[in-house]
């Protein structure tokens, strides 16, 4: 059984239940589940199957113990090798480094020797090559160029070596007598170059750069050598065609050529930025000169755009090129280029571009004024051409315009971010001011200044006895968001330019200045709306009111306020309405205060004008608590406080005689002068009866 058991328990699939399973079904021959089952059986089976894996389990163990000991031994036995190892390769590397000491020195001894050799060498190499040429310039003394190297076509290399020394002589030969020899020298110096020059062309079409270096190393020495690579950078930029992008083309023929240079020339950075120079000097600027001259009299605003494209693709592909060349990001080369291109353009930049700023804020505004179907007024006597007109053409809100703000903005900006490529850095700031200036004169004095100047000066011609319908409120939170546009314009686009210079203090003052006069113009223009309102509230309370309101003869009471109440009313919750839609924070506040304390003085003097009976006096204090509600709505204490005390006034008219002394000791009047309070007891009908005079410590 013991020997199932460890079969089963090697398996790789072990499993505990089937064990068990197998167990059980060996030991019952599988009749388990039958009534004739013993279970001692089964138990003892267990039982030995137990003991047997005791018995594995100890073997195992001491199986383990003798393969650790085994494997501790290897150990040993690895760290020894290993110590042996590194001591073994310490002596490897110390001789190495001996080994290697010893080369140097033998390097160097060989170096020097072959230093002194070449030394030795040289004098006979130059006498044997002096020798030779010397052979040769004597047959040129005799008449004969031919010979030689110089018969051989296939020996143009040794051709050109030995006829450039010999035009090297030539020149220090001066006497007369070599003067025929010296004339076939230069003549066979110039064959010798054509065909040089020749060979170099025929191996640039076949794209062959193993020979066309080898060609520019022989002509390197001849005098007409730069003519040579001025006509290789002039065939690489036949390359470009006449195509409307220009740009498109430069980088991959740079690419091309730098890559070409670089394996045919030795002074490769030399010739690459020549050719660089030579492209941006001929191809481009010439392509921008043409472009831009055909907008320069027809479009400015064409013009400029262009110029700025131009600009920035010039420097975008500088800054590629700079790249390609490795060229330091100090070098000054292609700073220098960009200048050179666009020079002729950029001498009168900043003048044209405030000329074309001028220009389109005058066409705007000319446009808008067109449109609209108004004449500008620009002589002193305006105000009176257009009081001539109908107030309906005059303080509607057309006059002022959220796209004409919008557009002038959007061009300031343009020029602006146009400045800040194309102007020198010196020149900036001042650039930047002068056109903020221009913005300040022709959208915020003669658009913004204007449009209200226009609203103000109508204010006084409305007709107060009519039912007024005032735009002047509309018009300032118009006023207010463009206000908006106009000082964000300035905090994004204008300061930051110009913050470390002392333009930004001006610029500054400028925008404070522009604030501080349509403040005192919108505060003007709102004390004459407020006076036209409450000229018309007096003229309604004058018209409907009637002397019989407050000194009825009828005993009957009503529970209403009275005509001219009820209109003043809604004249005045129609304005306060206008007035919280379009204006906001304190202004709105400061505002309804104001025209709720002259509300006040309208409905005071008013009361001031009747005489009063006890059911007259009951009718106005019925009027004054809707005056008092309708205080509410200006949402002010003040004007809630000057028509309490009112209220109080009006209560002199309808208590008792007796009581007027303790009414006149109340909170509210208290504070009262005592002319005032004088002034409405006397109000009373029954004032000459009652002799009252009031009575304070």
């Amino acid at each position: 059984m013991a020997h199932l058991v460890l079969k089963e328990i090697e398996q790789e699939n072990f499993s505990v239940d089937n064990l068990i399973e197998n167990l059980s079904y060996k030991a019952t021959d599988g009749r388990v589940s039958q009534t004739d089952f013993d279970p001692l059986i089964l138990e003892n089976i267990f039982r030995k199957t137990i003991d047997d894996l005791k018995i594995i389990n100890d073997k195992t163990k001491q199986n383990i113990q003798v393969l650790e000991i085994e494997c501790q031994k290897e150990k040993d036995i690895c760290k020894d090798k290993i110590l042996m190892l590194e001591n073994s390769y310490k002596d490897s590397y110390d001789y190495l480094s001996v080994l290697d000491k010893r080369i140097s020195n033998v390097s160097t001894t060989m170096s020097d020797m072959g230093s002194q050799l070449e030394n030795l060498n040289r004098p006979r190499l130059n006498l044997f090559e002096s020798h030779k040429t010397a052979k040769y310039f004597d047959k040129f003394m005799d008449g004969i160029d031919n010979s030689g190297v110089f018969a051989d076509d296939s020996k143009l290399e040794q051709a050109a070596e030995v006829i450039y020394k010999l035009y090297i002589l030539s020149n220090d030969l001066n006497d007369e007598k070599f003067l025929k020899a010296n004339e076939l020298v230069l003549k066979k110096y110039s064959e010798i170059e054509i065909k040089l020059f020749q060979k170099f062309h025929d191996a640039f079409y076949k794209n062959d750069r193993k020979e066309m270096k080898k060609y520019l190393n022989i002509l390197s020495n001849f005098k007409n050598y730069q003519e040579c690579v001025n006509e290789f950078i002039k065939n690489l930029q036949m390359a470009i065609k006449n195509s409307d992008d220009l740009y498109s083309e430069i980088i991959p023929l740079c690419a091309k050529t730098n890559e070409i240079i670089n394996e045919v020339f030795l002074n490769n950075e030399r010739i690459m930025e020549q050719f660089v120079k030579d492209l941006f000097l001929d191809r481009v600027q010439s392509y921008v000169t043409t472009n831009l001259e055909k907008y320069r009299e027809t479009d400015l605003e064409k013009y400029l755009d262009t110029l700025y494209l131009f600009y920035n693709k010039t420097k975008r592909i500088s800054k590629e090129l700079s790249e390609l060349m490795k060229i330091s990001s100090e070098s000054t080369f292609f700073n220098k280029l960009l200048n050179e291109v666009f020079q002729v353009h950029l001498k009168d930049y900043v003048n044209l571009e405030k000329t074309n700023l001028q220009n389109k804020f005058r066409a705007h505004l000319d446009r808008f004024y067109e449109k609209i179907g108004h004449t500008k007024k620009t002589q002193s006597g305006f105000v009176s051409n257009l009081l001539s007109k109908q107030t309906s053409e005059i303080i509607d809100d057309r006059f002022l315009s959220h796209d004409v703000t919008t557009l002038c903005i959007d061009d300031a900006k343009k020029s602006i971010n146009r400045s800040l490529l194309l102007c020198d850095a010196n020149i900036q700031p001042k650039a930047i001011d002068d056109m903020y200036e221009i913005v300040c004169q022709n959208l915020c004095r003669d658009h913004l200044y204007y449009s209200l100047d226009l609203h103000i000066n109508a204010l006084s011609s409305v007709d107060f006895r009519q039912e007024i319908n005032l735009h002047i409120f509309p018009f300032i939170k118009q006023m207010n968001d463009l206000m908006y546009l106009f000082e964000q314009f300035t905090n994004v686009s204008v300061i930051p330019p110009v913050m470390n210079s002392p333009y930004y203090q001006k610029i500054m003052n400028k925008l404070n200045q522009i604030c501080t006069d349509l403040e005192i113009k919108i505060d003007n223009s709102l004390e004459k709306a407020f006076t036209v309102i409450c000229n018309h509230i007096r003229h309604v309370l004058q018209s409907e009111q009637k002397k019989t309101d407050f000194k009825s003869e009828n005993d009957e009471i009503f529970n209403q306020s009275t005509i001219a109440c009820s209109k003043a009313i809604k004249v005045v919750e129609n304005q306060v309405r206008k007035i919280s839609n379009c204006l906001d924070g304190k202004n709105v506040n400061n505002a309804l205060r104001e025209l709720g304390i002259k509300f006040h003085r309208c409905i005071y003097d008013h009361l001031l004008k009747f005489e009063y009976n006890e059911q007259g006096a009951m009718a106005v204090i019925r009027d004054i608590n809707e005056y008092r509600m309708c205080a509410k709505n200006f949402n002010c204490s003040v004007v809630d406080k000057l028509f309490t005390i009112l209220y109080s006034l009006t209560n002199l008219l309808v208590v008792k005689p007796e009581n007027l002394q303790e009414i006149c000791s109340g909170d509210n009047l208290v504070i009262m002068s005592k002319e005032t309070i004088e002034s409405f007891v006397q109000l009373r009908s029954d004032y000459r009866n009652i002799k009252f005079q009031i009575n304070r410590k």
